[in-house]
């Protein structure tokens, strides 16, 4: 159904239209690679103009913009679908969606940036996905290699298209690629390394059900050959059933019990290597700057790969020392008068933001709410009441989670933290502020997404990138 064989030469001269364009982090380096072939190209979205500015913006850097076809608004497909030659569909189109059963009818041949990346790359690839952890994993990846002699280039869907790369990508390179259960979904092929960090439930207003979820995942192993190897976490037992019928070999990581082959964290809090009866300590649990034990997961998985790519334990242990994290992941954005403040925008799901609520010493003021992604806050309320010292509630989501913190006080008798509702995020700060004592952590991790909600609603910020921002920026007017 996607990605037939096709080869760049077919692609020349004739008309390519790129389906579901949004923000253009893949669409735009996509169409500049497809312009660079000679290809025509029709870029559509069923979003106006006027909603799709940061896309705009990225096809001018890309100095395309005169090149192309923009087709937008309810009606694109009209014209998207009118004669095209080949259509690329970008992630996060449902397969089953109207306007590929369209092109389907039409006999129009479907392809994916990504899939079209596994054929025609000549490196090998390491791919990494996961409910959570991803970028950070793949990041750490990748400044894990890059202590070795070989060239690494990251991408993916940690926000950089790698089509357009393909013409400098050699033989002896090494392609990191975050991936999406968006972009798995309808992939035909495996990395030749597949780092799982965790399988939880996301993305139920894409997939339907939890089990079309974790399938999609899947495919990141699904497709490997006997010298490929799999990464996967031995404390998560779906990420561990994906591997069942693949051909692969797996390398696993675990935080309570040691692997024959893999790394874990021992009895003295170190992440260490093992290879049979022999290990390698790579650093300890307390010099990593990202909190949370969920992020010493995280460095697990990634040792593992620089010790597959030969990277010395010593190198491996420099390069998760040094990291700091990544934008709105438990990321601290100022302190004042004793608080600490923690921007972990990226906590779009309960189980996101469930960890979070235990990677401080000290229970945290927490802001919660946005737009549900059909997600099941039964567990949340639960932990909300057992790790938090105070809860702030806010957008579509708030009543939702309040009913399952008040469910959770029951069921335990305990009086549980005190609950305040704000109108919007900045209204939330505040809150907080009077909230928190010297010494407390406020933790912005909202477990919910942003954008459009149900029956039209619609979220204070179009991402979570955004909301991060905004979070940063309230803080950083009263903190250092």
């Amino acid at each position: 159904m996607f990605d037939p064989q096709v080869d760049p030469d077919d692609l020349a001269g004739r008309r390519v239209t790129i389906i579901g364009y949004g923000k253009g982090r893949t669409g735009a380096g996509l169409a500049r690679w497809l312009v660079d072939l000679g290809a025509r190209v029709t870029i559509s979205d069923r979003k106006r103009a006027e909603e799709l500015g940061e896309g705009l913006e990225r096809l001018r850097e890309a100095k395309i913009l005169d090149h192309v076809v923009l087709a937008f608004g309810p009606s694109s497909d009209d014209i998207a679908l009118a004669d095209p030659d080949f259509v690329f569909v970008m992630p996060g189109i449902r397969p089953r969606s109207a306007t590929i059963l369209r092109a389907r009818e039409r006999e129009i041949p479907i392809l994916t940036e990504i899939g079209l990346f596994f054929r025609l790359c000549p490196a090998r690839i390491i791919g990494i996905t996961g409910t959570k952890g991803k970028s950070t994993t793949t990041t750490l990846i990748g400044r894990i290699l890059e202590k070795g002699p070989r060239r690494v280039i990251v991408g993916g869907n940690i926000g950089r298209s790698v089509i357009e790369e393909l013409p400098r990508i050699g033989r002896d390179d090494l392609v990191v690629l975050e991936l999406s259960s968006f972009q798995l979904e309808t992939i035909g092929r495996s990395p030749h390394v597949s780092v799982v960090t965790n399988v939880l439930e996301d993305h139920l207003d894409h997939h339907g059900t939890r089990e079309a979820y974790v399938a999609a995942k899947s495919n990141i192993v699904r497709w490997q050959g006997s010298r490929d190897v799999a990464v996967l976490d031995l404390d998560d037992p779906t990420a561990t059933s994906m591997h069942t019928g693949a051909a692969s070999q797996v390398r696993g990581f675990s935080l309570v019990h040691r692997p024959r082959h893999g790394a874990y964290l021992d009895a003295a809090d170190h992440l260490a290597l093992t290879d049979g009866d022999r290990e390698a300590v790579v650093c300890e649990a307390r010099e990593l700057r990202i909190p949370g034990r969920h992020n010493v997961a995280n460095a697990l998985a990634a040792s593992i790969v620089g010790h597959l790519f030969d990277i010395p334990a010593a190198a491996i242990g420099d390069a998760l020392r040094s990291f700091e994290g990544l934008p709105h992941r438990l990321e601290a954005v100022g302190e004042h008068e004793g608080v600490l403040w923690v921007n972990d925008s990226q906590g779009t799901t309960p189980y996101a933001t469930i960890p979070a609520l235990s990677a401080y010493a000290r229970p945290p003021v927490v802001i919660l709410g946005g737009v549900s992604k059909d997600a099941d806050f039964t567990e949340l309320g639960r932990e909300v009441v057992a790790r938090a010292r105070a809860a702030v509630l806010l957008g579509q989501a708030a009543d939702e989670i309040g009913a399952a913190i008040q469910a959770a006080r029951r069921r335990s008798a305990a009086a549980g933290p005190p609950v305040e509702r704000a109108t919007d995020l900045a209204d939330a700060v505040g809150r907080a502020r009077r909230l928190a004592r010297s010494g407390d952590v406020v933790l912005l991790s909202p477990a919910c997404a942003t954008g459009a909600g149900r029956e039209g609603s619609t979220d204070e910020f179009a991402s979570y990138a955004e909301r991060g921002d905004r979070f940063r920026d309230l803080v950083r007017a009263f903190a250092s």
